[in-house]
């Protein structure tokens, strides 16, 4: 009832941000992070898309937390197939196909593959 279209309420995190906290686990949350958000780009399709350092915590318990999800996009399940193909295709070092993932991802004109 107190978030709206235009207002978003959330509570307040007890926490550190994560980029200058000096706790051990930091790398193992980083890795959580990483985990994540490419979990939301290629699974879940909903994409937080304001990861600066200010918005990841670590709790006071150790945990990792995402701040400030006003700023969210959905990714198509097609744009998330090419982003597999292309990561399978770096992966696999199958370079001559990259050219044509990133027709795909949109990132070169169709016309333009001839350029690259």
């Amino acid at each position: 009832e107190l978030s709206s279209t235009h207002v978003l309420t959330t509570k307040w995190i007890d926490g550190e941000r994560l980029a200058a906290s000096g706790a051990d686990d930091v790398p193992r949350l980083c890795g959580v992070a990483l985990n994540a958000y490419l979990t939301m780009l290629l699974d879940t399709g909903t994409l937080h898309c304001d990861p600066h350092p200010g918005n990841l915590l670590r709790t006071t318990d150790g945990k990792l937390c995402i701040l400030d999800w006003g700023m969210c996009l959905s990714v198509p399940n097609d744009l998330q197939l090419s982003l597999l193909e292309f990561i399978a295709n770096l992966i696999a070092e199958n370079y001559e196909r990259v050219p044509d993932d990133l027709v795909s991802l949109g990132f070169v004109p169709p016309g333009k593959l001839d350029m690259l």
